[in-house]
């Protein structure tokens, strides 16, 4: 509830009375004892595009963090000295569908959300997928930094700008270009396999809540 979407109007009547402007331009300031940085900074991507900001924007310093070692400058500069960015150009990033929920297993074994969302797929820019001879619907290897790839199908659209590719992480039951089908106890299958892509994200977390870094990384894209 906030003062956007209460309808009542209580919440504007007792701010109003309290002298309080109702307009959500307030702020609110707390210390909390786990955040690493008083004051949150920009920080470049352990895989970051633009080696030339690395200097002035560090990832964060090699440290242990609870139970992990947290090696991100480590990684970063290895990064840097391998020439990463030159044989992986484009960024990627991934996200949600309207259809799929988490990992997608329940959801993909719906027969309704499955017919809407049939395949794994990687949005594409038109000039990067033209320089690619990739066409729209076609397969494509999305290979990661790390070692890994995906075989997915290309979604050629002007929603990814040029040098940026975008993967939904609903999807598994494929591993490399390979149906795990197979694998799956009698009747535990969904409807809808595809690749995770997770094979294709890279090294990095949160150093507070342990997240991975499934949202900055860089990839190659070719044509299956």
């Amino acid at each position: 509830m906030s003062w956007a979407t209460d309808l009542s109007g209580g919440i504007q009547r007792v701010c109003l009375e309290k002298n309080v402007c109702p307009f959500g331009n307030g702020k609110a300031r707390a210390i909390a004892w786990n955040l690493p940085d008083p004051v949150p900074v920009h920080r470049e991507p352990i895989y970051t595009p633009r080696t030339d900001l690395v200097a002035k924007y560090p990832a964060r310093a090699d440290e242990r963090t609870l139970r992990m070692p947290n090696l991100h400058t480590t990684y970063q500069k290895g990064a840097v000295d391998k020439g990463i960015a030159r044989q992986f150009p484009i960024i990627l990033t991934s996200g949600r569908l309207v259809e799929y929920e988490g990992g997608g297993e329940e959801t993909r074994s719906n027969k309704w959300l499955a017919e809407l969302q049939q395949d794994m797929f990687v949005e594409i820019n038109p000039r990067d997928a033209g320089q690619r001879s990739i066409a729209d619907g076609q397969w494509v290897w999305v290979a990661g930094p790390e070692g890994g790839r995906a075989r997915v199908k290309a979604l050629v659209t002007e929603r990814v700008g040029p040098g940026v590719a975008w993967m939904p992480f609903h999807f598994g039951g494929w591993y490399q270009g390979a149906d795990q089908r197979g694998n799956y106890p009698q009747g535990t299958d969904p409807i809808v396999l595809g690749e995770s892509v997770n094979t294709v994200t890279t090294y990095g977390y949160d150093p507070v809540t342990g997240m991975h870094e499934g949202k900055a990384t860089l990839c190659q894209i070719q044509a299956a």
